[in-house]
């Protein structure tokens, strides 16, 4: 018998990263609420599974070779042994896999939260395409933000489903620089050779190619040539892609940018480094809705972000942050400039995100719409 209050979450693994969690942060609210959450893992990462509420059954299904489509129907069998009728799952990997077993049955709804946007490649696209061909009109698509539910519908040419946008939303409590007030900033700074009076650009992501992190560093080198009076600084937190890293670390050298440079490597809080910065940035080419750019302005951070995914619906320009052209190492530099000079109210910028994009709102509108009637 189908239990309403159970609902299975689909997701490639839990890495240490944002659409991680996002998922985790609805599962731990509806099992507060006395729903049954199961999340199901594709993958062995597990890195971010200790976050999830003591008593969520987190269970690994995995392939057995690259081609075992026998995982589609695993899926199904762990769904229905916890009698869950309702299946959330995160980007269209997950989607495809867990479509494939339900896909004549009708006694099933699945939601898909893509957390990608652009393709990186043409086997990429093509393969999203592919998996998208699955929606059908019972599913539901949940979207980060209207630029993405506009960008996917046009590239991926959609079938008809029920679809909707829901903002990412964070805990402001959690991420509060008032938390830190007792936290002496300049030895903070210190510790990494940054004087108090200097100014600290602060950017969150993996190393990977979509994140630019090169474009950071080439930004940073045309402001130490411009002889301007601010000579910023660049911390740089999170890992990735080994090579590329080498690369990222090689171009600061060439560039004779070590003594202003910082990486940080990957870090599980990053709230101490929002706390010492001056400034937030994305340099990515393709970005949905940042979590991380939440978490900066929670911190009263000015933003400078590239002009791409719904950046543009979290940005105010000149309120809480500027935008900059993706690719463009100018723009960029221009924009951090421009965000370090304007003295933005961070009281302001904090107050923002406590009205837009609260977790509480966040998290209200997800247990609205999977506690809907299934769709007929």
């Amino acid at each position: 018998m189908m239990n309403p209050k159970s609902i299975a979450f689909v997701i490639h693994g839990l890495p240490m990263g944002g659409a991680e969690k996002f998922m985790i942060s609805i599962v731990n609210h509806l099992s507060a609420i006395n729903y049954k959450p199961i999340v199901i893992l594709l993958s062995n990462d597990d890195t971010l599974a200790n976050e999830i509420s003591t008593g969520v059954p987190v269970i690994k299904v995995l392939k057995t070779s690259r081609y075992d489509l026998s995982i589609s129907l695993r899926i199904k069998q762990q769904i229905q042994s916890y009698s869950a009728q309702k299946i959330f799952c995160v980007n269209p990997y997950s989607y495809f896999l867990t479509k494939i077993a339900f896909l004549f049955d009708k006694h099933y709804q699945i939601f898909l939260s893509p957390h990608t946007t652009k393709p990186f490649s043409f086997y990429n696209w093509f393969q999203t395409f592919v998996y998208y061909r699955l929606i059908g009109k019972k599913d539901t698509l949940v979207y980060l933000c209207n630029k993405q539910q506009d960008y996917l519908s046009k590239k991926y040419f959609l079938p008809a489903c029920a679809q909707t946008v829901i903002y990412n939303g964070i805990n402001t409590e959690i991420f509060n620089p008032d938390h830190f007030s007792g936290q002496d900033r300049d030895s903070l700074r210190k510790s990494f050779s940054i004087d108090k009076d200097d100014k600290l650009i602060l950017l969150v992501a993996r190393i990977n190619p979509e994140k630019r992190h090169t474009d950071a560093i080439k930004a940073l080198s045309m402001i130490h040539q411009m002889r301007a009076v601010i000579k910023p600084h660049l911390m740089i937190v999170g890992s990735g892609n080994p090579a590329l890293q080498t690369k990222v670390k090689q171009l600061v050298s060439d560039l004779q940018l070590d003594a202003y440079v910082h990486f940080a490597g990957s870090q599980s809080d990053v709230r101490l480094f929002y706390y010492m910065a001056d400034v937030f940035t994305l340099t990515s080419e393709s970005e949905t809705f940042s979590i991380a750019a939440l978490e900066a302005m929670a911190f009263g951070l000015p933003c400078a972000l590239t002009d791409v995914g719904g950046a543009r619906e979290m940005i105010v320009e000149d309120w809480n942050g500027t935008l900059a052209d993706p690719l463009d190492p100018a723009s960029i530099a221009k924009a951090w400039m421009n965000a370090l000079k304007n003295n933005l109210n961070g009281r302001f910028i904090r107050q923002y995100v406590e009205k837009h994009f609260s977790l509480p709102t966040m998290l209200d509108k997800y247990v609205n719409l999977l506690s809907q009637p299934m769709i007929q």
